[in-house]
Protein backbone atom coordinates (compact mmCIF):
# COMPACT_ATOMS: atom_id res chain seq x y z
CA UNK A 1 0.00 0.00 0.00
CA UNK A 2 1.22 3.35 -1.03
CA UNK A 3 0.23 6.58 1.11
CA UNK A 4 0.19 9.85 -0.04
CA UNK A 5 0.05 12.72 2.73
CA UNK A 6 -2.60 14.91 2.96
CA UNK A 7 -4.31 16.98 5.56
CA UNK A 8 -6.86 15.17 7.00
CA UNK A 9 -5.54 11.75 6.47
CA UNK A 10 -6.75 10.13 9.58
CA UNK A 11 -3.53 7.66 8.98
CA UNK A 12 -1.48 10.18 9.28
CA UNK A 13 -0.41 12.27 12.57
CA UNK A 14 1.30 15.67 11.43
CA UNK A 15 3.06 17.51 14.39
CA UNK A 16 5.26 20.35 13.73
CA UNK A 17 5.46 23.01 11.62
CA UNK A 18 4.89 20.82 7.97
CA UNK A 19 3.93 21.99 4.58
CA UNK A 20 1.42 19.95 3.01
CA UNK A 21 1.02 20.55 -0.41
CA UNK A 22 0.82 17.74 -3.99
CA UNK A 23 4.38 17.26 -3.77
CA UNK A 24 3.78 15.87 -0.23
CA UNK A 25 4.83 16.55 3.76
CA UNK A 26 7.93 18.84 4.36
CA UNK A 27 8.87 18.99 7.21
CA UNK A 28 10.90 22.45 7.97
CA UNK A 29 11.71 23.13 11.77
CA UNK A 30 13.01 20.97 14.19
CA UNK A 31 11.25 18.15 15.79
CA UNK A 32 8.49 18.22 13.03
CA UNK A 33 7.09 14.60 12.82
CA UNK A 34 4.85 12.11 10.87
CA UNK A 35 3.39 9.53 13.28
CA UNK A 36 1.58 6.55 12.11
CA UNK A 37 0.45 2.66 12.60
CA UNK A 38 0.90 -0.03 10.13
CA UNK A 39 0.29 -3.82 9.66
CA UNK A 40 3.23 -5.07 7.42
CA UNK A 41 6.33 -6.30 7.65
CA UNK A 42 8.27 -3.13 6.50
CA UNK A 43 8.05 0.69 5.87
CA UNK A 44 9.48 2.89 3.13
CA UNK A 45 9.70 6.23 2.14
CA UNK A 46 10.28 8.16 -0.86
CA UNK A 47 10.99 11.65 -1.12
CA UNK A 48 13.41 14.89 -1.52
CA UNK A 49 16.01 16.80 0.43
CA UNK A 50 16.51 19.92 0.44
CA UNK A 51 19.89 21.04 1.90
CA UNK A 52 21.45 24.27 2.55
CA UNK A 53 23.94 23.13 4.99
CA UNK A 54 26.80 21.13 5.11
CA UNK A 55 25.07 17.53 5.16
CA UNK A 56 21.64 16.16 6.65
CA UNK A 57 20.46 13.73 8.73
CA UNK A 58 17.16 12.37 9.53
CA UNK A 59 15.60 10.20 11.93
CA UNK A 60 12.82 7.50 12.07
CA UNK A 61 11.31 5.36 15.13
CA UNK A 62 10.00 2.20 14.60
CA UNK A 63 8.28 -0.23 17.84
CA UNK A 64 10.83 2.26 19.59
CA UNK A 65 14.02 1.64 17.91
CA UNK A 66 15.69 4.69 16.94
CA UNK A 67 17.35 5.38 13.59
CA UNK A 68 18.84 7.50 11.30
CA UNK A 69 19.72 8.64 8.06
CA UNK A 70 22.52 10.09 6.21
CA UNK A 71 20.82 12.31 3.46
CA UNK A 72 23.92 14.14 2.11
CA UNK A 73 22.89 17.08 0.04
CA UNK A 74 19.37 17.87 -2.09
CA UNK A 75 18.99 15.14 -3.93
CA UNK A 76 15.59 12.54 -3.77
CA UNK A 77 15.52 9.70 -1.76
CA UNK A 78 14.47 6.43 -1.14
CA UNK A 79 14.88 4.75 2.24
CA UNK A 80 13.90 1.43 3.62
CA UNK A 81 13.41 2.30 7.24
CA UNK A 82 12.34 -1.38 8.31
CA UNK A 83 12.22 -4.50 6.97
CA UNK A 84 11.72 -8.61 7.85
CA UNK A 85 9.41 -7.61 10.32
CA UNK A 86 7.08 -9.56 12.06
CA UNK A 87 3.56 -9.52 9.92
CA UNK A 88 1.75 -7.57 12.81
CA UNK A 89 0.76 -4.36 13.89
CA UNK A 90 3.63 -1.55 13.90
CA UNK A 91 4.17 2.30 15.42
CA UNK A 92 6.33 4.32 13.38
CA UNK A 93 7.42 8.22 13.49
CA UNK A 94 9.69 10.04 10.79
CA UNK A 95 11.27 13.11 12.28
CA UNK A 96 13.22 15.69 11.06
CA UNK A 97 16.58 15.63 13.54
CA UNK A 98 18.44 18.67 12.92
CA UNK A 99 18.63 22.60 11.52
CA UNK A 100 20.32 23.24 7.90
CA UNK A 101 17.64 21.60 5.88
CA UNK A 102 13.89 20.52 4.99
CA UNK A 103 12.64 17.46 4.16
CA UNK A 104 9.90 16.52 1.88
CA UNK A 105 8.12 13.02 2.52
CA UNK A 106 6.32 12.54 -0.99
CA UNK A 107 5.10 8.72 -0.18
CA UNK A 108 5.18 6.22 2.15
CA UNK A 109 4.62 2.47 1.28
CA UNK A 110 4.15 -0.93 2.79
CA UNK A 111 3.91 -4.39 1.74
CA UNK A 112 0.83 -4.56 4.09
CA UNK A 113 -1.99 -1.50 5.15
CA UNK A 114 -1.78 1.40 6.84
CA UNK A 115 -4.17 1.70 10.27
CA UNK A 116 -5.42 4.78 12.02
CA UNK A 117 -2.89 6.74 13.33
CA UNK A 118 -2.68 7.09 17.29
CA UNK A 119 -4.38 10.02 19.06
CA UNK A 120 -2.56 12.93 19.73
CA UNK A 121 -2.06 14.39 23.42
CA UNK A 122 -4.67 16.58 24.96
CA UNK A 123 -1.66 19.03 26.08
CA UNK A 124 -0.09 21.43 24.02
CA UNK A 125 3.27 22.96 23.99
CA UNK A 126 4.79 25.39 21.63
CA UNK A 127 8.72 25.89 22.32
CA UNK A 128 10.30 29.02 20.57
CA UNK A 129 14.05 28.61 20.81
CA UNK A 130 17.63 28.24 19.91
CA UNK A 131 20.38 25.37 19.21
CA UNK A 132 19.78 23.97 22.83
CA UNK A 133 15.67 23.84 22.13
CA UNK A 134 16.75 22.01 19.11
CA UNK A 135 19.31 19.42 19.93
CA UNK A 136 22.40 20.71 18.55
CA UNK A 137 25.07 18.64 19.00
CA UNK A 138 23.06 16.30 22.05
CA UNK A 139 24.27 12.80 21.18
CA UNK A 140 28.12 14.00 21.63
CA UNK A 141 27.81 11.69 24.93
CA UNK A 142 31.75 12.10 25.57
CA UNK A 143 31.54 16.15 26.24
CA UNK A 144 28.99 16.08 28.79
CA UNK A 145 29.56 19.33 30.82
CA UNK A 146 32.53 20.27 28.06
CA UNK A 147 33.03 22.69 25.47
CA UNK A 148 31.53 20.95 21.65
CA UNK A 149 33.80 18.78 19.80
CA UNK A 150 35.20 19.47 16.45
CA UNK A 151 33.85 18.04 13.29
CA UNK A 152 30.30 18.69 13.45
CA UNK A 153 28.13 18.10 10.72
CA UNK A 154 25.24 17.34 12.11
CA UNK A 155 25.90 13.63 13.26
CA UNK A 156 25.25 14.50 16.83
CA UNK A 157 22.21 16.50 16.15
CA UNK A 158 19.40 15.12 17.17
CA UNK A 159 15.47 16.85 18.11
CA UNK A 160 14.59 13.60 19.52
CA UNK A 161 16.78 13.68 22.71
CA UNK A 162 16.14 17.85 23.23
CA UNK A 163 13.83 18.88 26.53
CA UNK A 164 11.11 19.90 24.10
CA UNK A 165 10.55 16.34 23.09
CA UNK A 166 11.24 15.04 26.15
CA UNK A 167 8.65 16.97 27.86
CA UNK A 168 6.54 15.61 25.32
CA UNK A 169 6.59 12.44 26.23
CA UNK A 170 7.10 12.82 29.99
CA UNK A 171 3.31 15.12 30.08
CA UNK A 172 2.70 14.43 28.08
CA UNK A 173 1.47 16.83 25.43
CA UNK A 174 2.04 17.63 21.58
CA UNK A 175 4.93 19.70 21.69
CA UNK A 176 5.48 22.02 18.52
CA UNK A 177 9.34 22.78 18.72
CA UNK A 178 10.17 25.92 16.34
CA UNK A 179 13.45 26.37 17.27
CA UNK A 180 16.76 26.99 15.32
CA UNK A 181 20.71 27.26 15.86
CA UNK A 182 22.19 30.14 16.54
CA UNK A 183 18.65 32.06 16.51
CA UNK A 184 18.42 35.84 18.54
CA UNK A 185 15.45 37.83 18.51
CA UNK A 186 16.61 40.76 16.22
CA UNK A 187 18.23 40.28 12.74
CA UNK A 188 21.63 41.23 12.54
CA UNK A 189 22.05 39.82 15.86
CA UNK A 190 22.79 36.28 16.76
CA UNK A 191 24.20 33.27 14.48
CA UNK A 192 21.47 31.93 12.38
CA UNK A 193 22.46 32.55 8.51
CA UNK A 194 25.63 34.69 8.67
CA UNK A 195 26.93 36.74 7.94
CA UNK A 196 23.65 38.63 7.05
CA UNK A 197 21.80 37.13 10.08
CA UNK A 198 17.89 36.76 10.80
CA UNK A 199 16.49 36.63 13.38
CA UNK A 200 13.33 35.72 15.41
CA UNK A 201 11.36 38.46 14.33
CA UNK A 202 11.35 36.98 10.72
CA UNK A 203 11.02 33.47 11.38
CA UNK A 204 8.35 33.11 14.14
CA UNK A 205 5.25 33.37 11.91
CA UNK A 206 6.96 30.97 9.35
CA UNK A 207 6.82 27.64 8.08
CA UNK A 208 9.81 27.69 5.58
CA UNK A 209 11.70 30.48 7.16
CA UNK A 210 15.38 29.82 5.39
CA UNK A 211 16.18 32.66 3.13
CA UNK A 212 18.48 29.99 1.37
CA UNK A 213 14.68 29.07 -0.30
CA UNK A 214 11.36 30.65 -0.93
CA UNK A 215 9.87 31.11 2.56
CA UNK A 216 6.76 30.69 3.35
CA UNK A 217 4.06 31.89 6.35
CA UNK A 218 2.71 29.59 8.96
CA UNK A 219 -0.64 29.98 9.60
CA UNK A 220 -1.06 29.67 13.39
CA UNK A 221 -3.83 27.02 13.39
CA UNK A 222 -1.79 24.97 16.51
CA UNK A 223 -3.37 26.59 19.00
CA UNK A 224 -0.82 25.87 22.33
CA UNK A 225 -1.81 26.05 25.95
CA UNK A 226 1.59 26.86 26.94
CA UNK A 227 4.25 28.76 25.18
CA UNK A 228 7.60 28.55 26.11
CA UNK A 229 10.17 31.18 25.12
CA UNK A 230 13.53 29.94 25.81
CA UNK A 231 15.58 32.90 23.11
CA UNK A 232 18.52 35.17 24.30
CA UNK A 233 21.59 32.96 24.89
CA UNK A 234 22.51 34.17 21.25
CA UNK A 235 21.88 37.54 21.42
CA UNK A 236 24.65 39.16 23.15
CA UNK A 237 26.74 38.84 19.52
CA UNK A 238 27.69 40.76 17.89
CA UNK A 239 27.74 43.06 21.22
CA UNK A 240 28.57 41.56 24.16
CA UNK A 241 27.69 44.59 26.41
CA UNK A 242 24.56 45.25 24.47
CA UNK A 243 22.00 44.98 27.38
CA UNK A 244 23.97 47.62 29.37
CA UNK A 245 22.69 49.90 27.30
CA UNK A 246 19.55 51.40 28.30
CA UNK A 247 18.24 52.08 24.59
CA UNK A 248 19.32 48.65 23.37
CA UNK A 249 17.62 47.01 26.82
CA UNK A 250 14.70 48.87 25.98
CA UNK A 251 14.19 47.89 22.54
CA UNK A 252 15.06 44.20 22.76
CA UNK A 253 12.56 43.84 25.61
CA UNK A 254 9.67 46.01 23.85
CA UNK A 255 10.45 43.67 20.53
CA UNK A 256 10.14 40.23 22.87
CA UNK A 257 6.96 41.39 24.37
CA UNK A 258 5.76 42.42 20.76
CA UNK A 259 6.79 39.17 19.52
CA UNK A 260 4.88 37.15 22.26
CA UNK A 261 1.94 39.72 22.14
CA UNK A 262 1.36 38.60 18.27
CA UNK A 263 1.84 34.62 19.06
CA UNK A 264 -0.75 35.14 22.06
CA UNK A 265 -3.38 36.88 19.31
CA UNK A 266 -3.69 34.00 17.74
CA UNK A 267 -3.79 31.90 21.16
CA UNK A 268 -5.22 34.24 23.58
CA UNK A 269 -5.81 31.71 26.73
CA UNK A 270 -1.77 30.71 26.28
CA UNK A 271 0.08 30.88 29.27
CA UNK A 272 3.70 32.02 28.48
CA UNK A 273 6.98 30.39 30.29
CA UNK A 274 10.14 32.41 29.81
CA UNK A 275 12.93 29.92 30.20
CA UNK A 276 16.73 30.07 29.28
CA UNK A 277 18.85 26.69 29.38
CA UNK A 278 21.82 25.37 31.62
CA UNK A 279 24.27 26.81 28.75
CA UNK A 280 26.74 28.98 30.16
CA UNK A 281 25.16 32.49 29.42
CA UNK A 282 25.24 36.27 31.30
CA UNK A 283 22.59 36.19 34.43
CA UNK A 284 21.80 39.83 32.76
CA UNK A 285 19.66 37.50 30.40
CA UNK A 286 17.90 36.06 32.91
CA UNK A 287 17.21 39.15 34.46
CA UNK A 288 15.35 40.97 31.40
CA UNK A 289 13.35 37.93 31.10
CA UNK A 290 12.33 38.61 34.47
CA UNK A 291 11.14 41.90 33.40
CA UNK A 292 9.38 40.75 30.61
CA UNK A 293 7.87 38.55 32.69
CA UNK A 294 6.62 41.63 35.37
CA UNK A 295 5.70 43.32 32.07
CA UNK A 296 3.24 41.18 31.13
CA UNK A 297 1.81 41.10 33.95
CA UNK A 298 2.97 37.83 36.41
CA UNK A 299 0.76 35.63 36.75
CA UNK A 300 -1.83 37.15 36.94
CA UNK A 301 -1.02 37.27 33.79
CA UNK A 302 -0.31 34.42 32.60
CA UNK A 303 3.09 34.94 32.48
CA UNK A 304 5.89 32.43 34.10
CA UNK A 305 9.93 33.12 34.20
CA UNK A 306 11.04 29.18 35.18
CA UNK A 307 15.00 28.86 35.92
CA UNK A 308 16.55 25.88 36.07
CA UNK A 309 18.65 24.89 38.58
CA UNK A 310 21.34 25.09 36.40
CA UNK A 311 20.22 28.11 34.49
CA UNK A 312 23.51 29.24 32.14
CA UNK A 313 26.23 27.31 34.88
CA UNK A 314 26.22 23.57 33.45
CA UNK A 315 28.14 23.02 30.67
CA UNK A 316 30.11 25.74 28.50
CA UNK A 317 29.06 23.50 25.32
CA UNK A 318 25.32 22.29 24.16
CA UNK A 319 24.18 20.36 26.39
CA UNK A 320 24.15 16.61 26.04
CA UNK A 321 21.43 13.64 26.57
CA UNK A 322 21.92 13.91 30.24
CA UNK A 323 21.82 17.75 30.76
CA UNK A 324 18.61 17.87 28.69
CA UNK A 325 16.84 15.40 30.66
CA UNK A 326 17.90 17.22 33.63
CA UNK A 327 15.98 20.21 31.90
CA UNK A 328 13.21 17.86 30.66
CA UNK A 329 12.37 16.82 34.30
CA UNK A 330 12.92 20.06 35.80
CA UNK A 331 10.51 21.89 33.26
CA UNK A 332 7.98 18.84 33.12
CA UNK A 333 7.95 19.26 37.13
CA UNK A 334 7.02 23.48 36.52
CA UNK A 335 4.48 22.85 34.03
CA UNK A 336 2.66 20.39 35.61
CA UNK A 337 2.57 22.77 39.02
CA UNK A 338 1.01 25.28 36.44
CA UNK A 339 -3.21 25.86 37.46
CA UNK A 340 -4.69 23.53 36.04
CA UNK A 341 -7.29 26.02 33.81
CA UNK A 342 -4.10 26.93 31.93
CA UNK A 343 -5.10 23.30 29.92
CA UNK A 344 -8.51 23.66 29.11
CA UNK A 345 -9.49 24.32 25.64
Amino acid sequence: MVLKITKGDPRVSLTGRIDVDPLGATLCWCGSKITLRFFGTNLKIKGQNDNFGPESYIGAVVDGEELCFKLGGSRPFELTLCENLAKKEHAATIYKRMEGHYFTVSEISTDGEFLTAPPKPRKRIEVYGDSVSAGSVVDALDYVGKSDPDGNMGQWDNSLHAYPQLIADMLPAEVYDTSQGGIAIFDGTGYFEMPSTRGVESCYDKTRYSSYREMSDWDFDFKPHVIVMAVGQNDSHPDPDCLKKPEYYEKWVSKYIEIINSIRSHSPKAAVVLALTVLMHDPAWDDALEDIKNRLGGESGRAYHFMYTRCGKATPGHPRVPEQKEMANELTAFLNSLPAEIWED
